[in-house]
């Protein structure tokens, strides 16, 4: 019975980017013993390195099979079709004698491309599971992400392409990572022709508002762009949705949107059902993270119970309490607003989920422009101390004192300017009478 070579102990070959080819070496033959075979089965097949991929894709990619007779042609020839795929960075093998000496234990090492993304379609003439179901049979590694490697890429926009023209499509598709839909990437696939410009938007069953204060307020921001339906309903949350928003209907929907060509000129006409829902009324207004007191917050917010709830209003009271913090030197405060919605007594809670940041104080006061008997006077008026907590409208209002009190003679312009120290949380102001500041304007 013959047995595998005991030369052959480990064999290794570089991955996709190496032009190395390493032999294995055979046994010095001898007159009474034959040959050595040029082949032998695989006894186990493996894969390491795996993890977008089972290692049930990677070996239908490889084409090998347990108790396939091999050689190490046929192993180089796997490991450059795996290469050809492009969703590896690098592939090797490594292969030694089974235990029972008759065939191979082989291993393929893969190192994977890391960034994939998901993939999309948009104005073919099929649909999202009839194109998925084609490119998984196509595929072995057809997967909810892909790399967005040229290869992976093209391959995917020929194979659309051939599924495409059996629906009788001969139209020019492309394939390319963008990010149209959301602010995340995507491999979107659709036709090569630009898309087409909004030219009209019409709103129908638009409830309580009229269709044309809908139609306005989308103009600015929809006419002239080239229309996707992700896109487009961006636009209708930003611009069109505080609409109703603002009268309590904050179940407000777009369900349905049709375009067609616009008869009157180049692009399309846009149309969007509404479904506006039922008013919701303002329960309870809460606040999070922030040490003012309640009751200051209350009456910054001045927001009503029991009445419609205004998000026009509630945005309104974000507003007043951020500058509040600002003004008490909070100099990067913010806030999120958090819905709690009740469905069944249509009511909603607002609840404001304040940071405050770090505690700004007044630094150094520096005086530009004024001569040495002027300067204390400004000094001894200034109000804000060093370390007190900062206002940023203090500098500009006490400027507007000075010049209505009409200290100095010939004063014609003033200005200030405010340097922030973020290691200590620290703000040195600048005050400008009758001049510049260096840099050539005046801050506003």
């Amino acid at each position: 019975m013959n047995r595998l070579p005991i030369a052959i102990l480990l064999v290794s070959l570089a991955g996709a980017a190496s032009s190395q080819t390493h032999h294995s070496r055979k046994p010095a033959a001898t007159p009474t013993a034959p040959a050595a075979k040029s082949s032998w089965p695989i006894e186990t097949l493996s894969v390491e390195g795996n993890h977008n991929y089972t290692a049930e894709q990677v070996l239908a990619v490889l084409g090998l099979h347990t108790g396939e007779a091999v050689d190490q042609a046929k192993f180089d020839a796997a490991r450059v079709k795996l290469s050809a795929t492009g969703a590896f960075n690098n592939v090797a093998y490594r292969y030694a004698p089974a235990k029972d000496g008759q065939g191979y234990d082989v291993t393929f090492e893969v190192s994977e491309i890391e960034q994939v993304y998901p993939l999309r379609f948009e104005d073919l003439p099929a649909t999202d599971a009839q194109l998925r179901a084609w490119l998984k049979q196509k595929d072995p590694l057809f997967a909810p992400k892909i790399p967005a490697t040229e290869p992976v890429v093209n391959r995917y926009v020929q194979w659309v392409t051939e599924y495409l023209a059996q629906l009788g499509d001969h139209e020019p598709i492309t394939g390319k990572l963008a990010s149209d839909a959301t602010p995340d990437l995507s491999i979107l696939i659709r036709p090569a022709k630009a898309r087409p410009s909004v030219a009209h938007v019409v709103f129908t069953n638009t409830g309580d508002l009229p269709s044309g204060l809908l139609q306005t307020q989308m103009y600015g921001v929809a006419i002239g762009m080239p229309y996707t339906e992700p896109r487009f309903r961006l636009l209708l949350d930003s611009a069109a949705r505080p609409l109703y928003e603002a009268r309590g209907m904050i179940r407000v929907a777009f369900p349905k949107i049709t375009t067609e060509p616009a008869k009157d000129v180049d692009g399309i006409t846009v149309t969007v059902q509404v479904e506006q829902g039922p008013v919701y009324k303002l329960d309870r207004v809460r606040f999070t993270g922030a040490d003012t007191p309640y009751q200051e917050l209350v009456n910054l917010a001045h927001l009503r119970s029991n009445q419609p709830a205004n998000f026009d209003d509630v945005k309104a009271a974000q507003a007043r309490i951020r500058d509040s913090l600002r003004n008490q030197g909070h100099l990067d405060a913010s806030s999120q607003i958090k819905r709690d919605v009740n469905d069944g007594e249509r009511t909603v809670d607002v609840t404001f989920q304040i940071q405050p940041g770090p505690l700004y104080t007044m630094g150094q006061l520096n005086i530009v422009g004024l001569d040495i008997e002027s300067e204390p006077v400004i000094r001894k008026m200034w109000g804000l101390a060093a370390g007190r907590p900062f206002n940023p409208g203090y500098p500009d209002h006490f400027l507007s004192r000075v010049k209505e009190g009409g200290i100095f003679d010939n004063l014609k312009t003033t200005s200030s300017d405010t340097k922030v120290n973020p290691g200590d949380h620290s703000v040195d102001v600048t005050l400008y009478f009758n001049k510049k500041p260096e840099n050539g304007w005046y801050p506003k």
